[in-house]
């Protein structure tokens, strides 16, 4: 028998069971989840996530050379006259709305490099997310034993639009000039005016 498979079959089966442990959890925690999940507790879980992703990514010393930031070597390291700055999921995390947006003008190359580790993070966090919200739904499923449902058209357009409403918003908050929130508003009644009309 091959031990290797059958550890990684355990440790698997490890991480399923603690997967449905959490979502148990949640289900228990979060009024309505996963339908609903109110946006105090998302932040909470996104922190957990982003913790998780923190560990996984730790920060790195770059250093700031003509402008630019390049990992620094031992020797860039040792040298005190070479600019220096620790830059991890906290660092890119700890820039106001506004102060983000500023970067593109001011430190094009650290908004790339935080643009990159934030991306990552929330990548990360949106995943793990998911993940525990189809664990809730199974779990859910086999406790009433209710069967998959197929949703109608009016209701897979609304919850595809109510996506797109969040998705808009928080893109411009990020500086994303092709989000226009209220554009978006003024689109969608359209829609449902032509469409209900």
């Amino acid at each position: 028998m091959n031990q290797s498979l059958e550890n990684l079959a355990y440790s698997q089966a490890v991480s399923s069971d603690s997967l449905e442990e959490r979502a148990a959890e949640a289900i228990a925690q979060i009024e309505g989840f996963p339908e609903q999940c109110p946006s105090e507790c998302k932040d909470a879980l996104v922190a957990g996530y982003r913790k998780r992703y923190s560990e996984k990514k730790p920060a790195q010393v770059y250093a700031v050379i003509g402008g630019n930031y390049v990992l620094a070597t031992e020797e860039m390291q040792k040298n005190k006259k070479v600019e220096k700055v620790s830059i991890g999921v906290e660092y890119a995390f700890s820039f106001s709305t506004h102060e983000y947006a500023k970067l593109t003008q001011e430190n094009k190359p650290l908004r790339e490099l935080v643009q990159s580790i934030r991306e990552g993070a929330q990548d990360y966090c949106s995943n793990r997310f998911n993940d525990l919200k189809r664990a809730a739904k199974k779990l859910l499923r086999q406790e009433t034993g209710a069967q998959r449902t197929e949703k109608t058209f009016m209701e897979s357009t609304k919850a595809s639009f109510d996506a797109m409403e969040k998705s808009v918003k928080t893109k411009a908050s990020r500086g994303d000039a092709t989000a226009k929130p209220e554009k978006f508003k003024m689109a969608l009644a359209a829609f449902w005016s032509t469409y209900n009309g």
